[in-house]
């Protein structure tokens, strides 16, 4: 097993070697490419950042890759009930950029 230490030096030595601009942006290419190699993983992200808030239903449903009301079947088998409500132009702004 890899030692954290040693992953951290690797995405360091990756960055450094000129193909990415920070360690976030090659964080951000290996998430997706471990989504797109494990797909059911895609619900898992999708249904935890549902649940703690940090993304709306549909950009829920878009990150599993499934149609908004796939998704919520998804969370009600989960036990997962669903909040309508409407976000502030502050959480709205901060959505946008995410």
């Amino acid at each position: 097993m890899t030692s954290v230490s040693n992953v951290e030096n690797d995405i360091t030595a990756i960055r450094d070697s000129g193909g990415y601009p920070s360690e976030e942006a090659v964080l951000e290419d290996a998430i997706q490419a471990l989504l797109a190699k494990q797909p059911e993983l895609r619900t898992e992200l999708a249904v935890t950042k549902y649940r703690d808030g940090d993304v709306s239903l549909n950009r829920a449903a878009e990150l599993a890759g499934m149609a908004p009301a796939e998704f919520k079947d998804t969370l009600s088998e989960r036990g997962i009930t669903r909040t309508a409500g409407f976000l502030s132009d502050a959480d709205r702004e901060a959505a946008r950029r995410r």
